[in-house]
């Protein structure tokens, strides 16, 4: 908004760029949380605002959740940059209400915690009494803001409307279409199950972010090519007019996440939250729907997938055989597990450090071979 107000009133070409608001929202968001991140901490700290079951958190323990400050930041960097259309309105909906979803859950978590460490609940209540808010309910929650927010952006978003890109295909020789009745359950779905992945996957330090970051790179990378009517004609790709508003979200996003990287690096100070990674997880999502690539998301967005898939199938072959399908669910638990019983490394950081290094590496290979397929591979 204030970039638009300083072009209507300079007339400087540069201010009306998208590329150029993009990367001020990523710049701007990141110099924000490199700078208020440390004060934030220490005010966490202040708060005993930790994620260890203990009643005192000392100076080298991390402190949650970074999400409340996410919103902040890309919200702030957002109003500077961006300029205000259907697809903005509705991520920022979905992506609010989803991060205040996630703080209420996290200091549900904190309070919890707490009265554990008085003696006010044991610690064999903690499956069901100290994780914040119950899972039935999250998931509850996550589906119904989640198809509101798709109803009316089927209803007044004129390019949402059922059309789909799929993989390997060209819409020069078929433009795959949804009814209104698959189209609604399937943006519904793509939401919800993202923001359950990114919780997920948000286990150990860095995990989550590295993904969430590859993520929006695809969707900003797509959202600035589907904008030209030119480039999708060469392409054969579906022209969406005002995805290129969407670039300023994404760079803010981008720019929060890479500062949080610098604090959330090994060992971190901070961590995620529910706050920060349900939030980014919705986000996503809606906007993997805005840009028709939802069937892209298994493979830029497997990782996530992969995490969500794992605790689903836990927990199903739990109920039905008494026994587990892995040795802990989300799957990075278990190759924690695995590693650990492999008698391979010296303690706990080697173990988590190759299993984060692994996850990123995977998911960049992932974004190029999205980016690859949706692109030129027809």
């Amino acid at each position: 908004m204030l970039l638009e107000y300083l072009y209507q009133h300079t007339g400087v070409y540069l201010l009306f760029s998208r590329l150029f608001s993009a990367s001020a929202a990523t710049v701007i968001a990141f110099s924000l949380a490199i700078l208020l991140f440390p004060p934030y901490i220490r005010y966490l700290r202040r708060l005993q605002f930790s994620s260890e079951l203990r009643t005192q958190a000392n100076e080298n323990e991390p402190v949650m959740p970074a999400g409340i400050l996410f919103l902040i930041i890309i919200i702030a960097a957002t109003l500077i940059t961006v300029r205000f259309n259907s697809y903005v309105v509705s991520a920022l909906v979905i992506y609010v209400f989803f991060s205040i979803i996630g703080a209420i859950d996290d200091i549900v978590k904190v309070v919890n915690k707490r009265r554990i460490a008085r003696g006010l609940i044991s610690r064999q209540d903690y499956q069901y009494k100290a994780e914040g808010i119950s899972a039935s309910l999250r998931l509850t929650l996550y589906i119904f803001i989640s198809l509101v927010v798709a109803v009316l952006a089927y209803e007044y978003i004129p390019n949402i409307n059922g059309t789909i890109n799929l993989p390997l295909v060209s819409i020069a020789k078929k433009f795959p279409y949804m009814p209104v009745w698959l189209f609604i359950p399937f943006m519904t779905i793509t939401i919800a199950i993202l923001a359950n992945g990114v919780n997920f996957t948000d286990g150990f330090d860095t995990l989550a972010a590295v993904p969430v970051i590859t993520c929006l790179l695809f969707l900003g990378v797509i959202s600035f090519v589907s904008s030209n009517s030119a480039w999708c004609a060469y392409l054969l790709i579906p022209h969406i007019p005002g995805l290129l508003e969407l670039l300023p979200l994404i760079g803010a996003c981008i720019g929060t996440l890479l500062a949080f990287l610098w604090f959330n690096a090994p060992p971190s100070t901070i961590i995620m939250g529910d706050s920060g990674s349900v939030g980014l997880g919705g986000l996503i999502g809606i906007m993997f729907v805005f840009t028709k690539a939802g069937f892209y998301l298994p493979i830029v967005g497997f990782i996530f997938l992969l995490e969500f898939v794992s605790v689903l199938l836990q927990i199903g072959y739990f109920k039905l055989t008494r026994k587990r399908l892995f040795l802990m669910a989300p799957i990075h638990h278990h190759f924690q597990m695995k590693m650990r019983r492999s008698g391979r490394f010296s303690g706990e950081f080697q173990i988590k450090s190759k299993i984060m290094w692994r996850f990123h590496i995977l998911s960049i290979v992932l974004l190029i071979i999205g980016i690859a397929l949706f692109l030129k591979v027809r």
